[in-house]
């Protein structure tokens, strides 16, 4: 059966170290097909680009994506519908997500013909905007959905509550949920803990709370976490935002709410590398002097 290997490409990295004309010869040269898949922007009012799935093949093998962590969380969110396995190739500087460097390209696609590699399953978060009882906006991230003050530099006050019980009021710069995935992006920046790829978890941590008590939360992937924004004492009304995997946000304003629950979709990545979780972060952060 022909194998067949569909490209995304971030042109804004090091692109022009790429030769996609190379790549795609390979491929076929072994007897599979090469489909360049489009990114094209969506709406100017979330500013989005997204990937054109349209002209993925049927029954596609996997998805060759080269970018940095950004461009590999954005497609493997586009692609989740499809089921298709994501291979990252770091085009970026950390490249958490990426299996291989681009160097490696070749051998990657070797293991692809020959069935040499493993699917590692990554959940979601799936996330609705509500004001006033309705839901204006619905997304999933692979990362987080993070609620955060406003344009304005000044403390937001934000109720959690998971599975309807209220956890805490925080006052600071906001919340950020996250998967096992996104632990190590925004979460890990803001003092949050890392967590392993395969747990079942979510993590609630508190952005800048001013409090002396404000620690993370990890509960179980199966809870509802429910984030209101409050009123504060001033006699204008704060502004918060909330973002998807770092998209451009959607205003809040107190009263509305931002309900978070697992996703039913997945996101598989291929793996051709022995992967070794904290390996990786070692390579990635320590090694690299990136954070950590």
């Amino acid at each position: 059966m022909m194998i067949k290997i569909g490209i995304i490409v971030n042109h804004s990295t090091r692109a022009g170290e790429l030769d996609i004309c190379k790549i795609c010869g390979y491929i076929e040269k072994k007897g599979g097909s090469c489909h360049k898949l489009k990114v094209r922007e969506e709406s100017a009012e979330l500013m989005e680009n997204f990937t054109d799935i349209s002209e993925l093949p049927e029954n596609a093998d996997c998805v060759m994506v080269f970018g940095g962590d950004g461009t590999i969380i954005q497609a493997a969110r586009e692609l989740a519908s499809k089921g298709v396995p994501v291979l990252g190739v770091n085009l970026g500087t950390v490249g958490f997500l990426a299996e291989v460097e681009l160097e490696e390209v070749q051998q990657a696609i070797d293991a692809v013909f020959e069935k040499k590699y493993n699917i590692e399953k990554r959940f979601m978060l799936s996330g609705k905007v509500i004001k006033e009882g309705k839901t204006v906006y619905e997304a999933n991230a692979l990362n987080d959905i993070v609620v955060a003050r406003g344009n304005l530099v000044r403390a937001i006050r934000t109720a959690v509550y998971i599975n309807g019980n209220p956890m805490k009021s925080v006052y600071g710069d906001g919340i950020i949920v996250t998967t096992p995935t996104g632990s190590t992006g925004y979460n890990l920046s803001a003092g949050g803990a890392i967590i392993m790829p395969d747990a079942e978890v979510l993590g609630i941590l508190p952005i800048c709370p001013h409090s002396l008590d404000s620690r993370g939360v990890i509960t179980s992937a199966s809870s509802k976490v429910d984030i209101a924004v409050e009123w504060n004492k001033r006699s204008e009304p704060e502004e918060a935002i909330v973002s998807f995997d770092g998209n451009k946000g959607i205003r809040l304003m107190p009263g509305d709410r931002v309900e978070i629950v697992k996703a039913e979709l997945i996101v598989p990545f291929l793996r051709i590398n022995d992967f070794k979780f904290f390996d990786s972060v070692r390579k990635k952060f320590i090694l690299n002097n990136v954070g950590l």
